[in-house]
């Protein structure tokens, strides 16, 4: 059985021989650290139970130096412990390590390999994006054509209802201004129309995959040191939490001898 496995194991008993029940490692590890360490923890009993004799008040010498020694021995054997503690927590923090090396090179070796798929899906998405965002504008500028089109025809319409009206001297010429007044309801109807289609908001582009996942772009505030000199003493630390507060919370696009931009990255959402 390995460093590690111990750690976890209570010492065994009687017929330690036999298959083992599994147990939960956690509960494993309190009791092996209970067992290792009984008269540690023995120690820490008598040491708490004997608090409450320590006189109080302290009024004379000879009380004085009892609270003093007996502060002492608390002392060293808090010291003891925490050195026992180290030394327990040592393989443990050698296995942690251990571990985060083993996962992470991996994810390391197999970003850097999808690094070139992802510059190519972000390389085609904007140039997608740019496509979408011509479409917008013209199909936005020919939507605020038409509505400024159908603004006309209304007011031309509204005012040959009225001068129909006027003239009507039969059902005949009232029907022409009645006529007249619908045409020019359901031209600004049309305007409308046309002007909310105008000021729509171009949607982000995001390609979605034949199995759930979407990609996007996220944007971010960043900044990079231009001039040094220049910064400003409130963010001479360059503290990089300081910094960015202010350029997104704050919404400061501009700092001395710092340059501030819009960053942005290709994102992929799984389903």
């Amino acid at each position: 059985m390995d460093q590690l496995a111990l750690a976890f194991s209570p010492s065994p008993g009687i017929g330690h021989n036999q298959p083992p029940e599994p147990v939960d490692p956690i509960d494993g590890l309190n009791a092996r650290l209970a067992d290792s360490h009984a008269d540690l923890v023995a120690r820490f009993c008598d040491l708490e139970l004997a608090c409450g004799r320590v006189p109080d008040p302290i009024a004379s010498e000879e009380d004085a130096a009892i609270a003093t020694d007996f502060i002492a021995q608390c002392q060293a054997h808090i010291k003891n412990t925490e050195a026992a503690h180290r030394r327990e927590k040592a393989l443990f923090l050698a296995a942690g390590r251990a571990v985060d090396a083993f996962f992470k090179r991996r994810c390391d070796t197999l970003n850097a390999a999808l690094a070139p798929a992802v510059s190519g899906l972000k390389a085609y998405r904007d140039t997608l994006a740019r496509a979408e965002a011509r479409r917008h504008e013209e199909t936005r500028r020919a939507a605020a054509e038409e509505a400024h089109r159908f603004a006309v025809e209304a007011e031309e319409h509204r005012a040959a209802a009225a001068r129909l009206a006027g003239e009507a001297q039969s059902l005949e010429g009232r029907s022409r201004a009645a006529e007249a007044l619908r045409l020019a309801e359901e031209a600004t109807a049309r305007a409308a129309a046309a002007s909310e289609q105008a000021m729509a908001v171009l949607e982000p582009t995001r390609i979605r995959g034949d199995y759930g996942a979407t990609a996007f772009v996220r944007r971010s505030w960043s900044f990079e040191v231009v001039e040094l000199d220049r910064v400003p003493r409130e963010y001479m630390s360059l503290d990089v939490t300081v910094v960015r507060e202010a350029i997104t919370r704050d919404g400061v696009r501009e700092i001395p001898g710092l340059r501030i931009f819009q960053a942005e990255a290709l994102r992929v959402r799984s389903p």
